[in-house]
C-alpha cells in the first residue's frame, strides 16, 4: 500500500532534473506517491513607467505564466518512466508576489519535498523562493540534493544530525525519525557547545537518549570549532565519516540576516555535496 506523498516543486526542467530523479528513486523504494508541481511563475512588472511624455501602465501577464507551466510539464514528462503509475504532474499559475503563500499551500499537502540546490554557479531565485516557501509556509521537511541528484538508500549506513539545541534542529530530527530509525548509525554532531547554556556536562546526551528510545542507533561527536565557519566543520566531519545525508534545522536566524551576512543554513546549501534534510 502506498505510503505518503513526496513532491517536487519544479520551476526549471534542467535545474530540477536531479531532484526529480531522486524523488523517483525515493518513491520507488518507499512505495509512496510522487506529485511533480510544474510552476509557471508570473513576473510582476512595475506598475507604471515613462514612455516619452506619456505614463504607460503595465499589466501582469498570466497567460505567459500558464504557457510556461505547460512547457515545463512537456519538458518533464519524458523523464517519468512509463510504468510509474504513482507519479502525477500538476500545472500551477502563480503570481510572483504570492510565491510564499501559493507554493506553501501546494507544498503542505505533501509529506516531504525533494528540492534542487538553491545556490549554484548561476542565480537561482526561483529555487530559493520555492525552498523557503516549503519550509516557512508549508511547514514540512525538505530534502535538498546537489546538482545531478543523489542516491538515498532506504536504510542508510550512516546519517549525521547537526545539533545546536535549537527548536529548528529538534523539528528536523522529528521529521527525519523514520529515516533515522532505519540507519545503521546516526552521528549527533555538536560544534563548540556553549558552556553557559543548559547542562553541558554531557553535550547531546538528552537528544541521544531521545533517539535511542525511538530505536535509533546513535553516537555523539563533540567537535571544536577548528575552522572559521561552523558549516566548514560540519562538511568536513560529514565527509570524513562517510555520512550519506545531514539532518539539520533550517534558518535559525532570519532569512534577511542570512542573506546579508550569511549563516550555517545558507553556507551548507551553497557548498554541501550530499543531501540535506531540512525542517524548521
Amino acid at each position: 500500500m502506498p505510503r505518503g506523498t513526496v513532491a517536487v516543486l519544479a520551476t526549471d526542467a534542467a535545474l530540477d532534473r536531479g531532484a526529480i530523479a531522486t524523488a523517483l528513486a525515493l518513491t520507488e523504494t518507499d512505495e509512496a506517491h510522487l506529485d511533480i508541481h510544474c510552476l509557471g511563475i508570473e513576473s510582476t512588472p512595475p506598475d507604471a513607467y515613462l514612455a516619452g511624455p506619456a505614463l504607460m501602465l503595465t499589466m501582469p501577464d498570466p497567460e505567459t505564466a500558464r504557457e510556461r507551466a505547460r512547457e515545463l510539464e512537456a519538458e518533464i514528462r519524458p523523464l517519468i518512466p512509463a510504468h510509474r503509475g504513482n507519479v502525477q504532474l500538476h500545472r500551477h499559475h502563480i503570481r510572483e508576489g504570492l510565491i510564499g503563500h501559493e507554493v506553501g499551500r501546494i507544498a503542505r499537502l505533501a509529506d516531504r519535498i525533494v528540492a534542487a540546490a538553491p545556490y549554484g554557479p548561476e542565480a537561482r531565485p526561483l529555487q530559493v523562493a520555492t525552498l523557503e516557501a516549503a519550509l516557512f509556509t508549508g511547514g514540512l521537511p525538505v530534502i535538498v540534493v546537489p546538482d545531478g541528484g543523489a542516491e538515498i538508500a532506504p536504510s542508510p549506513s550512516r546519517l549525521m544530525v547537526a545539533w545546536d539545541d535549537s527548536r529548528e534542529a529538534m523539528v528536523a530530527v522529528r521529521a527525519a525519525l523514520p529515516m533515522l530509525r532505519r540507519a545503521g548509525c546516526v552521528d549527533v554532531v555538536i560544534v563548540d557547545p556553549d558552556v553557559q547554556v543548559g547542562d553541558r556536562s554531557d553535550p547531546g546526551g538528552d537528544l541521544a537518549l531521545f533517539l535511542a528510545r525511538n530505536g535509533v542507533k546513535v553516537e555523539v561527536s563533540v567537535l571544536a570549532r577548528s575552522r572559521f565557519r561552523v558549516s566548514e566543520v560540519l562538511r568536513r566531519h560529514a565527509f570524513d565519516t562517510g555520512a550519506e545525508a545531514v539532518v539539520m534545522g533550517a534558518y535559525g536566524h532570519s532569512r534577511l540576516r542570512e542573506q546579508l551576512f550569511g549563516g550555517t543554513t545558507r553556507e551548507m546549501l551553497t557548498a554541501a555535496r550530499m543531501p540535506l534534510i531540512l525542517a524548521r
